[in-house]
């Protein structure tokens, strides 16, 4: 048996009590679109950083959802094109066909997708989904901290567009890479509204101004503009090309910035289990975690600048979750 003291370092250097390592390891959480990025140009290390840490975060989420009534799963999963796909998707969501999705994030949580932001910055990794099993299977998307709004917003389409369409990988990594890619594209900035939107002559001042509405990148809707031939090739190159001069390419104008989108139900799940209590606390202990970890994970679903989870608050009407 192992001294106090050796304990009391493994807690410090891993965050997990002592008791953790005792659990049952679950092994219900597969890999999912990590393949895909782990083939491609994810490093080993950033791929079992962005799994270990989900799988922690799931088997929390399994944990809670066992006392709550959460949503249910409506998420299509469809042998389609991107296209068709998408589409499906909005319809099954209940939203508008060639309306912006406001907040994409607790849209696609309302609808029994859960998303955990992970507190680590991955440098080639935004985001990847699985379905696990939970109650009954469940989708999951992990997010990357560090991530621009309009870059998180496509990414977390992309993967959803993985999660309805790939549950099985036929043909060239690459090729099912260009389907969730265009599966977000139409997600997000659907034809029938960018055929009436994007009006030629296209310029960056024209795109400019669509970034905020549709929440995404000027690069993504020049890049729509072209998959519908709304412009030709040579005008893509040169919209790209001033992008590049004026250093866009890397980082977009501060003053179109999209705010984050922050996951919802990791949190409310907490406060509805731990409410009137000292919430953290006994979140971390009955997940086997020390303070400090229990309060890195808590806080990667906090927006920016707001106070710790002790003073963080949900007004009663955004409460979707009740004790069972």
């Amino acid at each position: 048996m192992p001294s106090d003291d050796i304990l009391a370092s493994i807690a410090e250097r891993t965050g997990f009590l002592p008791s953790f390592f005792e659990l049952e390891p679950i092994d219900d959480f597969p890999l999912g679109s990590l393949i895909y990025r782990g083939r491609m140009s994810l490093t080993a290390r950033d791929q079992a950083q962005a799994y270990q840490y989900s799988r922690v975060m799931f088997e929390h989420v399994k944990t809670m959802a066992g006392h709550l009534n959460i949503p249910p799963l409506r998420l299509p999963r469809l042998a389609e094109n991107p296209i068709v796909a998408a589409r499906a998707t909005r319809v099954a969501f209940g939203l508008s066909p060639d309306s912006p999705i406001k907040d994409l994030t607790h849209t696609i949580e309302k609808h029994g997708v859960f998303v955990l932001a992970l507190p680590i910055v991955l440098k080639r990794l935004d985001a990847f989904s699985t379905w696990a099993e939970a109650d009954t299977e469940r989708p999951i998307i992990a997010v990357s901290s560090g991530k621009s709004g309009d870059r998180l917003r496509f990414s977390i389409a992309h993967e959803l567009g993985h999660l309805v369409m790939h549950q099985s990988i036929r043909g060239r990594m690459t090729a099912v890479e260009k389907e969730a890619d265009r599966f977000a594209a139409e997600f997000l900035l659907p034809e029938m509204a960018m055929r009436r939107e994007i009006v030629p002559p296209v310029t960056l001042t024209a795109v400019a101004k669509l970034k905020p509405r549709w929440g995404v990148s000027m690069q993504a809707v020049i890049r729509k503009s072209h998959e519908l031939g709304i412009i030709t090739g040579r005008q893509y190159r040169y919209l790209f090309e001033q992008l590049s001069s004026r250093g866009w390419r890397t980082r977009e104008p501060s003053n179109l910035d999209i705010p984050v989108e922050k996951p919802q139900v990791f949190l409310k799940m907490i406060e509805q289990l731990y409410d009137g209590c000292d919430t953290v606390a006994s979140y971390a202990k009955d997940m086997h975690l020390t303070i400090q970890r229990a309060m890195e994970l808590v806080n990667s679903h906090i927006d920016r600048g707001k106070a710790l989870f002790e003073n963080y608050t949900v007004s009663p009407t955004q409460r979707n979750y009740s004790r069972n």
